[in-house]
């Protein structure tokens, strides 16, 4: 089944067609998040808008579709890394289609972190 497309903006990366909306998390507090999302919902991903703005907290992205350059171990649930410093106030397509650009970057270091945004360290 393909994306509900209503109410989406539309953009192409990589001769592939992705989908793009902000909207407030009722589910997180009326936070406002990015949401984009590939034709074949493959690539799914969430970005907490206005992350550049707090200090000492890296920005990260929630990672929801099984697509994700880069990631190298079978995993089934929802997964943060932390991203570049990307300046959110302003959300514009070249924006967009750089963090799409980045998602699909197979050459990327990979930092997990935790719902907080703290890096993750495995207990030994």
């Amino acid at each position: 089944m393909g994306v509900r497309k209503k109410y989406k903006r539309k953009i192409i990366r990589s001769n592939r067609l992705f989908y793009w909306y902000v909207e407030p998390d009722i589910d997180d507090e009326g936070i406002i998040k990015l949401h984009i999302v590939s034709e074949d919902k493959k690539l799914i991903v969430t970005y907490e808008v206005g992350q550049h703005s707090i200090k000492n907290k890296p920005p990260f992205i929630v990672i929801i579709g099984e697509e994700f350059e880069g990631w190298t171990t079978e995993y089934i649930g929802y997964r943060r890394v932390l991203t570049p410093q990307w300046s959110d106030e302003i959300i514009t397509p070249k924006w967009i289609g750089e963090i799409i650009d980045w998602c699909l970057l197979k050459d990327k270091e990979i930092n997990i972190v935790n719902w907080k945004g703290e890096i993750f360290r495995p207990l030994s």
